[in-house]
């Protein structure tokens, strides 16, 4: 909607939403980052143990469309979190073509100590929020991802 473009050339990209939707996200995964950092946890580490907590035993695939990283990059990540021993990969059962990737106990302990400093970014973010406030913001940047999703398809 290009007739929305603000004269202000100072502070149109204030008023663009997929600009202020950037900021927001590169802020938040720079705070994740720094509050993970004692944990030895990187965001993208974050990213596999929450897709993991989510649903264990997934595939490269489902992992790479979790955390919408590269599979290049998953597999990086993988490689790494299983020499830690915080993940293991196992055939699955009745294809042994898929490998799932299962978080170990050691892994479900990180996740676990991980919680509460990432989620409390989220809280320092949404400070003056009301639960409602919340809520609408969720449903509306849902709505927002399922409007992008559509088009893709």
């Amino acid at each position: 909607m290009t007739e929305n473009i603000s004269e202000d050339k100072e502070t149109f990209l204030d008023e663009f939403i997929p600009y202020v939707m950037y900021r927001i996200t590169n802020r938040l995964n720079m705070d994740l980052q720094d509050c993970l950092r004692p944990l030895k946890i990187n965001v993208s580490r974050w990213r596999v143990l929450c897709a993991l907590h989510a649903s264990d035993g997934r595939n490269m695939s489902e992992l790479c469309s979790f955390t919408m990283m590269e599979q290049s990059s998953v597999s990086r990540v993988i490689d790494s979190m299983e020499k830690e021993k915080l993940v293991t990969r196992k055939l699955r059962e009745k294809d042994n073509r898929y490998v799932l990737v299962h978080l170990t106990k050691k892994g479900q302990d990180t996740f676990r100590s991980a919680t509460v400093p990432a989620f409390s970014r989220e809280d320092r973010a949404l400070k003056d929020f009301s639960e409602e406030d919340r809520k609408q913001l969720l449903k509306l940047l849902n709505h927002m991802l399922e409007n992008i999703q559509g088009e893709s398809r």
